[in-house]
């Protein structure tokens, strides 16, 4: 028995929102976008009381009054609307369009005028703008309004039910300005409170962000014989591609992963499979990494359905063996001293995904001046979009003399194009006249 009335209050919620959204956005517009409808009503009203043998003109020359205080709030309001003026300022113009709406209602037979509704566009327009004073202003606006006709010569005698019209208009219209004033104040709140949650939210993925940089290793390690060098460029605030590197008792272990997905739920995959692969530093079979990040995901997240392609290796520095396993990545290449290149296949499916088949662990040898070259895919959106797009690095690395000049062209170029993926790539060269 009790839901009838709950189903009606939320069914009215979305329309006072948008009521009072409509408040806040009047409010915010420019005192020439405020007058335009003030405007174009005057309009109807003059070409009415013009065209309507029933609308009578009792004064003319308060008609052409109206018309030129109207054309000169519109010009005032057209200055407003290229400089900055305080509120107060901009109160001139309503203030105009008021007394205008006293001299038509004057020069088209006062209390028979049909145009004393007018001055409820300025009450609106006042009443919009922060503060409950405004409604105030509102109200003795449309109230001095009303009373403008006594000021060009009426009298009580010829119109003695004009004083409790005035009464009355000023009421009613001040009653629809504290509404209107509330509903402002209400979506000016709801604003606000939006705004500081997004500043907060703001705050936590640069914070988020800011720890996921940390993750990534420090320049510095060295691989003897050998450059290393490596970036990630997120295309959000949070990525779900990562680099890795440490050393390992038997050489340098480096790793490249891709998760599945952009943002903060990426981001914490790309930092869990991270970690897992990390913990097997000390196993000296390379399959055991990737089994482990493997069963991490499918455990733990595998009704989220995530899943990351993953390059784990580890280099030997004194023969230039590196060892590797391709967990469905496919973006590597070996590119030689004579600028020729060959992409390595994976053989493998990504991690996340349940197998039963052991992982391939494979090897090649880099000869001097040879690089390996891993990279993620939005790599390739930065040239043709497809996997022709490694011709391209390969000629890179050709052009270039070492890993760390090489990773500079990629940040750069990734810099510059705003890619709608994540761009990773990492590049282990082998130094020019080792054996």
């Amino acid at each position: 028995m009790t839901s009838a009335p709950t189903a009606t209050r939320t069914g009215a919620a979305p329309a006072v929102d948008s009521l009072a959204l409509a408040a806040i956005a009047l409010g915010e517009r420019s005192a020439l976008i405020k007058q335009l409808p003030v405007l174009a009503l005057f309009i109807v009203a003059a070409v009415l009381s013009l065209a309507l043998p029933t609308i009578s003109i009792s004064s003319p020359v308060a008609f052409a009054a109206a018309v030129a205080m109207m054309l000169a709030a519109t010009v005032i309001a057209a200055v407003f609307h290229r400089i900055d003026v305080s509120d107060r300022a901009v109160l001139l113009v309503p203030a105009i369009d008021f007394a205008v709406v006293g001299v038509l209602r004057f020069a088209t037979g006062e209390s028979a005028s049909i145009f004393a509704s007018l001055a409820i566009l300025p009450a609106v327009w006042i009443a919009a703008m922060p503060g409950r004073r405004f409604v105030v202003w509102a109200f003795l606006g449309v109230a001095l309004g009303q009373l403008v006709p006594f000021l060009l010569g009426s009298s009580l005698e010829e119109n003695p039910n004009e004083l409790a019209r005035t009464v009355f208009s000023a009421v009613a219209f001040g009653l629809a300005a504290a509404i209107v004033n509330d509903l402002a104040r209400v979506a000016r709140q709801h604003v606000a409170d939006i705004a500081s949650r997004e500043r907060s939210t703001l705050l936590e993925l640069e914070h988020a962000s800011t720890v996921q940089r940390a993750l990534l290793p420090k320049a510095g390690t060295h691989v003897a014989d050998f450059g290393l060098a490596a970036v990630c460029v997120p295309s959000r605030a949070i990525g779900g591609d990562f680099f890795d590197w440490y050393d390992t008792g038997g050489g340098t272990a480096f790793t490249v992963g891709d998760v599945m997905g952009k943002g903060v739920g990426a981001g914490i995959i790309a930092a869990t499979v991270r970690a897992v692969v990390r913990s097997a530093r000390g196993e000296r079979d390379l399959s055991v990494a990737v089994e482990r990040a493997s069963e991490a995901l499918a455990a733990d997240l595998g009704d989220a359905g995530a899943f990351a392609t993953l390059f784990h290796a580890r280099v030997d520095p004194l023969t230039g063996v590196v060892r590797y396993v391709d967990a469905g990545h496919g973006l590597s290449i070996v590119v030689r001293a004579d600028g020729t290149w060959t992409r390595l296949p994976s053989r493998n499916l990504p991690v996340g995904i349940p197998v039963d088949e052991p992982w391939v662990v494979e090897e090649l040898e880099l000869a001097a001046s040879e690089a390996l070259v891993v990279c993620s895919d939005g790599v390739l959106e930065l040239f043709d979009g497809d996997v022709g797009a490694l011709g391209r690095i390969a000629d890179l690395v050709a052009a270039e003399r070492n890993a760390d000049a090489v990773v500079g062209r990629i940040r750069t170029l990734a810099r510059d194009s705003d890619p709608d993926d994540d761009v990773t790539v990492l590049v282990l060269r082998r130094d020019a006249g080792e054996a």
